[in-house]
């Protein structure tokens, strides 16, 4: 499966606002973060903008994709927040959040 670059911003924005949802981000969440760019091949430039870009408006970039996609943009979150071996409620807030705005809890 293949993210458009649009996604992929929009991805990067969503992870990095998940692992710092508890206010710090943790080293193995830099890791996972970091695997994750790779296996989606996101590149240096599309990470900076996403780095930049304010989560709701990633949300809304993400609203679009095909249920697919959505799927596993759910798994990489779940990575996100099993990486450091700590679920917090605004981890888990942040995911309900981001599941409904983007459509994901209608399929699981």
């Amino acid at each position: 499966m293949s993210f458009t670059d649009q996604e992929k911003i929009a991805i990067v924005s969503l992870i990095i606002e998940m692992a710092n949802a508890d206010k710090q981000i943790a080293y193995e969440e830099m890791i996972t973060i970091n695997l994750i760019c790779r296996r989606l091949e996101i590149d240096h430039n599309s990470f900076v903008v996403g780095h930049g870009l304010k989560c709701e408006h990633a949300i809304e970039v993400l609203k679009g994709m095909d249920d697919d996609k959505k799927i596993q943009l759910a798994k990489l979150l779940v990575e996100i927040i099993d990486s450091d071996q700590k679920v917090t409620e605004s981890e888990l807030a942040l995911l309900n959040h981001a599941c409904k705005a983007i459509g994901i809890d209608e399929l699981l």
